[in-house]
């Protein structure tokens, strides 16, 4: 049996000693003791499931995704806790909440962790909350990818997910704030944006603003929001213009004394830098408000 699942995947393992990153395959063990490992890349949610019926899954964990107490948990949630040694100079945490806990952990996070970049790591914060750790790289979840994943989920495990995607970070000691800044994004989400599945800042950036006012805060929105790009003048201007001309783009040209084409690049510009589409009413207005508040 084990032979055949080698032909349909043929990237798959027989020794566990024949890889150094164990968790980014899926393991199992037929009824004499054989093995094999099977890339996370290339198997499907239902094909684990079915497997799973055939043979007896491994869990091997290393130290840091191992719940509850890895790593990572120590360093976003204790005080003054040392970085982990790590490889990644830039991530982001993708935060996600469960209505229920009545289901296999272990099972819901190789189902979860299948559908991500091989390298993520998953942690819990409790039984029903958790961060999914994503580095920068060209395999990044998209918004639309997510929404995707958190379906299938509910689907195999009967259970409500809703998902938070916070922006890339250097990786340092500022992380455990940005979480908890993040943190309270997501919990303003679930309760102001209860329909949707999946949320970033930018949906929430007008709910941030008036339930948490202090001056830290409103830094980190602009910072978050603006990054490297509040210092183009000349884009920031631009951008403000647009808006105020109530998303007209000619009328907005003319009052720049620029060509039409012209407008649109920066626009285009702004939307890349900051993940912001301002040609939609909630991203031009999470745009005008901070543009507003960096002002």
């Amino acid at each position: 049996m084990l032979e055949n699942l080698k032909q349909k995947f043929p990237n798959a393992l027989s020794n566990i000693q024949d890889t150094k990153n164990i968790t980014s395959y899926i393991w199992f063990e037929d009824s004499i003791g054989s093995t094999i490992g099977i890339p996370r890349s290339e198997i499907s949610a239902e094909e684990i499931r079915l497997l799973e019926l055939l043979f007896t899954p491994l869990f091997f964990q290393n130290k840091i995704n191992t719940f509850p107490h890895t790593l990572w948990n120590t360093f976003l949630f204790e005080p003054n806790a040392s970085l982990p040694l790590t490889s990644w100079e830039n991530v982001r945490f993708i935060h996600f909440n469960l209505t229920h806990a009545d289901f296999s952990h272990s099972h819901f996070e190789d189902a979860f962790l299948a559908f991500v970049p091989s390298d993520s790591v998953l942690i819990w914060e409790n039984e029903k909350a958790g961060i999914l750790i994503e580095t920068d790289t060209d395999e990044s979840l998209s918004k639309n990818e997510l929404l995707a994943i958190s379906t299938t989920l509910e689907s195999d495990f009967y259970v409500k997910t809703r998902m938070f995607t916070g922006r890339f970070h250097s990786v340092n000691q500022e992380l455990p704030y940005h979480r908890n800044q993040e943190n309270k994004c997501f919990n303003l989400a679930q309760l102001h944006l209860p329909d949707l599945k999946v949320t970033d800042l930018a949906d929430i950036i007008p709910h941030s603003l008036i339930s948490d006012q202090s001056a830290t805060s409103k830094t980190w929105y602009i910072n978050e929001i603006l990054g490297k790009t509040m210092n183009d003048t000349e884009l920031m201007k631009t951008i403000k213009t647009y808006i105020e001309c109530n998303s007209n783009a000619t009328y907005a040209a003319k009052q720049l004394y620029i060509h039409r084409n012209s407008l649109q690049y920066r626009i285009d510009k702004f939307t890349e830098k900051t993940g912001l589409d301002i040609r939609n009413f909630p991203h031009a207005l999470a745009a005008y408000l901070i543009l507003l508040l960096n002002d």
